[in-house]
């Protein structure tokens, strides 16, 4: 999202967040959102770019291992679940 004259990207960066949640919780599946902004300007938004595009993959692949881990069929015991 880069800022633009108006807040539109504002509007669109809080109902995009709000849409995915309410999908994720529809089909119980969970969702990541890499979304810079919103209020970046194109600069920020190049300066920050690649940094969060590895990080929201990072986080992707995380969860990811964390789910088949969980649905491995072993019973939670109560005690922490550590994943790196």
């Amino acid at each position: 999202m880069i800022q633009g004259e108006t807040k539109h990207d504002e509007v669109v960066a809080h109902q995009t967040a709000r849409k995915l949640m309410d999908l994720s919780v529809e089909h119980r599946k969970p969702v990541g959102m890499g979304i810079i902004g919103p209020g970046a300007n194109r600069m920020q938004a190049l300066e920050r770019a690649e940094e969060y595009a590895r990080r929201a993959v990072e986080a992707a692949v995380k969860l990811a291992r964390r789910l088949e881990l969980l649905r491995g069929g072993s019973k939670y015991t109560g005690t922490t679940v550590f994943i790196e």
